[in-house]
């Protein structure tokens, strides 16, 4: 940033001092068009910043497109007057200029300059009132503007002299020469403070740029240097006539090109805060997910708890009775047992699902697995191992509650069909995603002899394929059942 501010004062010094240089043309058409584009580049940011004032509640953009608005205003007064062929009535014409065009122009700078001052100190916080009436600031500042160059029209010879009649003489007679010394002190003295007053706007901006890091304000910093130094240069050669383009009005076009760009800077700024927002967002509705999730499944274990697994309790005390009545012989005393083995199966599942449904209070989802397995040991009789790193703790929730269930399901086979003596669980990272393995001692099938869905395969390979992973079951008879799950990163990621 240190950069810009020397750049400028080499470039001034060089207009200034360096006789090959020429600090003007004359080319009508070029001017028209310096403030044609000048209007439209002020109005649309000024337009930006009301939309910023109105959905965000930034005051300071507020500001800055109330001076934008005063800036857009005299130049399309300039602009107007040239194209109605009126130019000659303001003073703008080179043949016989006048006072009213520099004071139109030094008054809507200062009042544009003071504006913006007002901006950077609500930028920085040092200026904090509320804003009753925001169309009033918006608006009022131009209106005033434009009342005070009208009225000013109507009595051009009470104007004081900006640039004495000799060096009225000299833009009529030299227009492309820089003024000579002595001929404008009020100007020079006018336009000094014009140029103090922008940069201590551009000093607010770029402390506002530090204090908030908002790329905008850092821009607007360096267009505003822009300006300061446009209007020294404008006090040894006006550019407010209405064929003249001087060297203040390249830097003038160079201010306003950082208005794009500051366009340009907020628009992308908006794009990545919505981003942003949408990223919060998605994030904030997995995570309500996540807690209806869970709290939905704390409710299904307490209602299995309260409900069914009592009931079967209470036909579990009720069979044990009737087993223990002597009438029950023969026929009956088998079918009772059968009875009995059935209700106590369906409490071991009752069990089961409750602990796999209900959340470790302060653990992680390996000491879920770890837990359920450790009871699954203790609850059927079969040794038990299982290892889980601390991948298995970046699942999303939808994957941990599919990998559960597929634990679930893998070892209800080997209860049930495995005749297993010993049941090992691991979950790990590998280089390529995550990996659940299940695998047992057991008797074993051919699995192209065993129908899927009464093993419970297909089951578990639909919940598989749901977290965008695999499962292959490699079993042989006689040699114990592998089942293997494997996952991207992305799925163990969320994504």
């Amino acid at each position: 940033m240190a950069l810009v501010p020397i750049g400028l004062a080499i470039f001034t010094f060089v207009v200034l001092f360096e006789p090959n240089v020429q600090p003007a043309i004359v080319n009508e058409r070029l001017a028209l068009a310096i403030d044609a584009v000048a209007t439209l580049v002020a109005v649309a940011v000024a337009v930006l910043g009301w939309v910023r004032f109105r959905e965000g509640g930034d005051e300071a953009a507020l500001w800055r497109a109330s001076a934008l608005l005063v800036l857009g205003t005299i130049n399309a007064l300039m602009a107007a007057a040239t194209i109605a062929g009126v130019g000659a009535g303001f003073g703008l014409s080179l043949e016989d200029p006048g006072q009213l065009p520099l004071w139109a122009s030094v008054v809507t700078r200062g009042l544009a300059g003071a504006l913006l001052i007002v901006a950077g100190l609500v930028a920085t916080g040092r200026w904090r009132q509320p804003i009753h009436r925001p169309l009033l600031v918006l608006w009022l500042p131009a209106m005033l503007a434009m009342a005070a160059v009208f009225l000013a029209a109507g009595v051009p010879e009470r104007l004081p002299e900006l640039i004495q009649p000799a060096g009225m003489a000299q833009l009529s007679s030299r227009p492309t020469a820089p003024l000579m010394p002595g001929t404008a002190p009020l100007l020079i003295m006018v336009e000094a403070l014009l140029a103090l007053a922008y940069l201590y706007a551009a000093a607010l901006s770029y402390q506002a740029y530090q204090r908030n890091g908002r790329a905008t304000d850092g821009v607007l910093a360096v267009g505003l240097m822009l300006a300061a130094f446009s209007q020294v240069l404008f006090a040894i050669h006006p550019g407010t006539y209405s064929s003249v383009v001087t060297a203040g009005d390249l830097l003038r076009v160079a201010f306003y090109a950082t208005l794009l760009a500051t366009l340009a800077v907020e628009v992308r700024g908006d794009i990545r805060a919505l981003r942003a927002a949408n990223m919060e967002l998605e994030r904030l509705r997995e995570a309500e997910g996540v807690r209806a999730a869970a709290e939905e499944r704390a409710h299904l274990a307490r209602e299995l708890h309260d409900g069914m697994s009592q009931e079967l309790w209470y036909a579990k005390l009720k069979q044990g009775r009737l087993m223990g009545l002597p009438e029950i012989v023969g026929t009956a005393r088998e079918l009772a047992g059968e009875v009995a083995a059935a209700i106590e199966s369906a409490l071991a599942e009752a069990r089961q699902a409750i602990l796999a449904l209900r959340p470790v209070e302060g653990g992680s989802f390996a000491e879920v697995v770890q837990r359920y397995v450790a009871d699954f040991s203790d609850r059927f009789g079969i040794a038990a191992e299982c290892r889980c790193d601390t991948a298995a703790d970046r699942l999303s929730a939808r994957a941990q509650a599919e990998l559960l269930r597929i634990v679930q399901e893998a070892l209800a086979n080997v209860r049930k069909h495995a005749d297993a003596t010993l049941v090992r669980v691991e979950l790990n990272e590998t280089g390529t995603g995550l990996e659940l393995r299940v695998t047992d001692n057991g008797r074993g099938f051919a699995t192209d002899q065993v129908g899927r869905a009464g093993y419970g395969l297909s089951s578990m390979e639909q919940r598989a394929a749901i977290i965008g992973g695999s499962l292959t079951i490699d079993s042989r008879e006689r040699d114990g059942t592998r089942v293997l799950v494997q996952m991207p990163l992305a799925a163990a990621d969320g994504g």
